[in-house]
């Protein structure tokens, strides 16, 4: 899919037909054939246009000296199960600055793209253009991870009244995401303080305010990450111990069952041999002297496992 929007004088941005000079053109999950018109039409190198289709491509700037053009690749997380629970990975996007263009490619769309067609930015201002994608990726992530901490609030609730597999998978699942969240964060950072030292991307005054701003954002999006993951590896070990413990205290409880059940059954097996006993079995109180016995037993080991305190 290919759109085309215009900065008009008003400073509204609106779809256009045709590829003006100074437009934004947003590419999304494109054919070989928009590749080759765009690169054409825009004297664009087309792996510029491929790089960031690649799902496995890291984040990076990169500058072609034959056609004036600066490619940044930064990483966006995108939701992959919204079935009554967020999970999410994060895939490459393109920003293409050219000498009469700005183009974005990736390989599927993004809500911050739509966040950023409401600001009216101006397509005029390609560098501003840019920071401008970068900082609504960086709040991107926020969002994401305040969402993320509350299903891990919701699941960590709901783990105190019972614990199922669901519950632990769904933790596994948070976790992922934090993972994802972490490396492409600190991906984006070293791009973002690259644009400070770089030459191929003029920035203006005001564009190194949002620079700045950026920075903070993304550096904001690391700590909080951090701390999320923190959080969430000290409550997967500390249900990790619980159910340890748990199942402990069951072989424990088993264990217990299994010596009170077997004395009697040495008592009753031994009266059972087939020789002479202490006892006669002409003696109608027999049965009863042989549970006293068996009681008996089963006391004086409750008794001793009672001072080791093993119950």
């Amino acid at each position: 899919m290919l759109i085309t929007y215009k900065s008009s004088h008003d400073g509204i941005l609106e779809i256009t037909e045709n590829f003006y000079k100074d437009s934004w053109i947003n590419i999304t999950a494109p054919s070989n054939e928009e590749l080759k018109e765009i690169s054409q039409l825009c004297n664009i190198p087309i792996e510029f246009l491929k790089d960031p289709l690649d799902l496995e491509e890291s984040a990076r700037i990169q500058y072609d000296v034959d056609t004036n053009c600066t490619l940044i690749i930064n990483d966006f997380p995108i939701i992959v199960n919204d079935d009554q629970f967020d999970s999410y990975i994060t895939i490459p996007i393109g920003i293409i600055l050219g000498s009469d263009y700005i183009v974005t490619v990736c390989s599927q769309s993004g809500n911050f793209l739509e966040n950023l067609i409401k600001k009216n930015v101006n397509t005029l201002m390609k560098s501003r253009f840019a920071l401008e994608i970068l900082f609504s990726i960086s709040t991107q992530y926020i969002e994401k991870l305040k969402r993320l901490n509350k299903q891990r609030l919701k699941i960590e609730s709901n783990l105190r009244d019972s614990l199922t597999n669901k519950q632990l998978y769904d933790l596994m699942e948070i976790e992922k995401s934090l993972v994802y969240f972490l490396t492409s964060l600190k991906a984006n950072a070293d791009v973002i303080t690259k644009l400070l030292r770089t030459n191929t991307v003029k920035l203006y005054e005001d564009d190194k305010d949002l620079l700045e701003d950026v920075i903070i954002e993304n550096n904001q999006g690391i700590e909080t990450t951090e701390l999320y993951t923190r959080i969430l590896n000290s409550i997967t070990g500390s249900y990790s111990s619980l159910i340890s413990n748990e199942l402990n205290n069951t072989m424990k409880t088993l264990t217990l069952f299994t010596v009170f059940l077997t004395l009697p059954t040495l008592v009753f097996s031994f009266f059972g041999m087939n020789v002479i006993l202490p006892i006669s079995d002409n003696n109608r109180f027999s049965w009863i002297i042989i549970m006293i016995i068996a009681l008996i037993f089963v006391n004086l080991i409750g008794l001793a496992l009672w001072r080791r305190r093993i119950f």
